[in-house]
């Protein structure tokens, strides 16, 4: 959080403080048990956040509050400030130090417990993070909803994925999209039966998953792999078919498993229609490359060249700019010698350094392929990308 939002925050939590110990001295007054006076520590603490000391001021302002109902809201603010600044430590002794006092009432005491929760899992204790939801989900109070939410993030963070198929089930009920995060707990089950070789396990589980999101390619693509290896080729090509209809950002994917399957039937020609519809949707540069190493083995170089530069001119990339230079190397034409090889390596490298992965809702982009963004945490968000789409020039 930028230091300048963070002050800004902290004062209006200090107006708050202010507020609340002004009317608790008030209530004192009129019972004739107080002082028209705020504590110096509330002064004191103000002092510190002027001279932008924000740390100092945080613990004094923790003082000056007496914790009752009427100040639960302000060290709730505290408590949530500190945290979203990244000292989940203190975080955890505000809010802990709420909890200690007996004269909280169970409203305010299932809040303190439910943003304890949230110190734990941000601070990465699971196991305590679990218990103490689990606890507010029984007391079947107002928060149990939020509860049930955070505890099915701590159980994707566990890569529990039965626990989190149980409470993702609950709260599905409420909201359908979840429905969609239980379609990929149930493909990273399947993955799991497919390591050790439980291809009936796997099956189940992928059958499981378009149960929950009909519309799910990575179930699909998974469904292919276990089809393949229980030797089912043709109900790998219609699998992989759909996963083109459902997504075609995954097509290159299950391009190798797609060929070998038509290569183990004897019809390899089967590869290339698939190939050729998937490209007529989107010429993905994977797709390119294949049908142009094609080209230049049914016909020659020369036609795998007109091939890649149709493509460059309609839909242009540095990926495919990249493979347009190789074929040129290849062939050793124009451009020439070391010129060619510098403007390649360049090439190259500008292509190294392009992920290959981006996520749709987020924006977060890395090398590896995973189906959960580890950055926002949506499933099936992270899609292959091209390499620098550049726009066509305008000559008009």
């Amino acid at each position: 959080m930028p230091d300048n939002l963070f002050l800004y925050l902290l004062l209006v939590v200090a107006l708050g403080i202010g507020y609340a110990v002004g009317r608790i001295e008030k209530r004192r007054r009129v019972s004739g048990t107080g002082t028209q006076a705020l504590p110096q520590e509330y002064f004191r603490g103000l002092n510190h956040l002027l001279n932008e000391r924000p740390d100092l001021a945080i613990d004094t302002f923790i003082q000056a509050m007496a914790v009752n109902n009427d100040t639960v809201d302000t060290h709730l603010a505290l408590g949530s400030l500190v945290r979203r600044r990244g000292e989940v430590d203190k975080a955890i002794r505000i809010h802990q130090n709420l909890l200690a006092r007996p004269v909280l009432s169970n409203a305010n005491r299932a809040l303190a417990e439910l943003e304890l929760a949230r110190d734990y899992y941000v601070a990465g204790l699971l196991g305590r993070a679990e218990s103490l939801l689990k606890e507010l989900i029984q007391k079947n109070g107002e928060h149990k909803q939020v509860a049930l939410e955070l505890l099915l993030e701590v159980y994707q963070r566990e890569s529990d994925w039965p626990a989190a198929i149980e409470i993702g089930s609950l709260l599905s009920r409420q909201d359908k999209s979840v429905r969609i995060k239980l379609a990929h707990f149930r493909c990273e089950m399947a993955e799991q039966a497919l390591r050790v070789g439980d291809l009936r396990g796997a099956r189940w589980q992928v059958s499981s998953a378009l149960s929950f999101d009909a519309s799910c390619a990575r179930a699909n693509l998974i469904g292919a792999q276990v089809e393949f290896k229980a030797g089912r080729y043709r109900d790998v090509m219609r699998l992989l078919k759909k996963v083109r209809e459902q997504d075609i950002l995954l097509t290159t994917e299950g391009l190798n498993l797609y060929r070998e399957a038509a290569v183990a039937l004897g019809d390899e020609s089967e590869f290339l229609t698939y190939v050729r519809e998937a490209v007529k949707k989107k010429p993905l540069l994977g797709l390119v490359k294949v049908l142009g190493e094609h080209i230049s083995v049914a016909q020659d170089q020369a036609a795998a060249r007109e091939y890649v530069v149709e493509q460059l001119l309609h839909h242009p990339s540095l990926g495919a700019f990249v493979l347009l230079m190789e074929l040129l190397e290849q062939a050793d034409e124009p451009l020439q010698g070391q010129h060619l090889k510098l403007v390649l390596d360049l090439a190259r490298e500008l292509l190294k350094a392009q992920p290959r992965y981006r996520c749709n809702s987020c924006g977060f982009s890395g090398n590896m392929r995973m189906w959960q963004c580890p950055s926002c945490h949506q499933w099936g968000t992270l899609k292959p990308i091209q390499p620098i789409q550049l726009e066509r020039p305008d000559f008009a």
